[in-house]
Parts: C-alpha cells; structure tokens; sequence
C-alpha cells in the first residue's frame, strides 16, 4: 500500500514508519521539520507542512491507499492539532475516496465498566483532561464521517520491543492495564490495516 502518516516524525510516529517501510509499503509522510525523521526521510515521500494547513494535508493524501495518525502533543501543551487536524484529514479522505484511516488516542476515550467515559471517573488524573478533550473530539470528528476508522488507544506509551504479545479489547482497557511499547502499537495498528477487525470501533491495548 502507498500509506499517508500524520504525526510521524513523532516517537510512534517513527515506530509506525520504520515498522511500515520493514513490510513493504510506500510512505508519505507529513512533517513540519522534516530534519525530524532522521534516517527515515530519505526512504519516505516527505511533504513539509503542517496537519492545521488543508492543502498540506492533501497534498499528503494524493495516491493514498490508507491514513495512519499518530498525532500527539507534549504533556500538557494544550494545542488543538489533533482535533483540527483530523477535521483536514477526514475532508481530504472523504473528498479522495479514500476510506481508512487508524489513529492513536488516548484511554480516556474508552467506556469505564461502570458506565459513562474513563475520563469521567473521579480518579482520572486531571493532568490527562485537556488531553483528552482533543482525543475526544478528533473521535466526534471520526464518527461523524463516513470513514473506515479505528482508534488505538492507549494507556502509557514506553519504549520495548515488539512483542506482539498485547492485549486489544473493543471500547474497553484491557483489565490492568497501564502500558504498552512504542513498536506494539504500531504492530497492532500495520495489522489492522492489513486485517480489519475494529472498523468504527475504539480499541483498548495494553501489555
């Protein structure tokens, strides 16, 4: 597949990238500092630019087969990158044809077992909130589309190898669940593009 990522120069960016190029697909990648992909740039299709400017974010999509999202930012940076981010994105695709996309969000997305939003229990860390927010709001953005999606999401994000031995449950964290490495995440997320599973659904991973 020819695969359009968002966010790759990122730390899972990097991981979804290099573990893509290792299975044989072509990529474009968007980047506002394409310095950041290191060795990765010379073997991808870099379009330098910005996922809040449209035209940037189109220009990635052209030849697309599929969309791979790790949009993030920093702890507690505020921003709105993802949410208005995917808003582009999802126009483009849609303005494309071009039907699926896997994105990474975080776990307070996710359904708590006793009802409502994991971000609404008392005990989710205020810390995580204004984070959360965009999570959510970049899966309004996605369930109001008429998009192939899946969310990917996530507890803490670590360095490891990959195991492949995680876990993934729909809607849910997996029980006991407080991380997950770099390179599994980007395993679950090349292997649901090559095998849908979770389309429209969020998933919860966990090691």
């Amino acid at each position: 597949m020819r695969i359009a990522v968002f966010g790759g120069s990122g730390r899972t960016g990097q991981r979804i990238i290099a573990l893509a190029l290792a299975e044989g697909h072509a990529i474009t990648a968007l980047a506002r500092d394409p310095a950041r992909l290191g060795a990765l740039a010379p073997r991808c299709t870099v379009v330098p630019g910005d996922v809040l400017d449209p035209a940037a974010v189109d220009r990635t999509l052209e030849g697309a087969d599929a969309v791979l999202s790790a949009l993030g930012k920093p702890l507690g940076s505020g921003g709105t990158a993802r949410s208005e981010g995917m808003r582009h994105i999802v126009a483009a695709m849609e303005a494309r044809g071009i039907r699926r996309i896997i994105a990474i969000a975080g776990g307070g997305i996710l359904d708590a077992p006793e009802g409502g939003l994991r971000a609404d229990r008392p005990t989710f860390p205020a810390i995580f909130k204004p984070g959360n927010l965009e999570h959510q709001a970049a899966w309004d953005v996605l369930r109001a589309s008429t998009l192939d999606w899946t969310l990917a999401c996530t507890p803490d994000l670590v360095p490891g190898p990959r195991t492949d031995r995680y876990r993934a449950l729909p809607d849910l964290m997996p029980d006991g669940g407080r991380r997950i490495s770099l390179d599994d995440v980007a395993s679950f997320m090349l292997g649901e593009l090559a095998s849908p599973t979770y389309a429209r659904r969020r998933v919860g991973l966990a090691d």
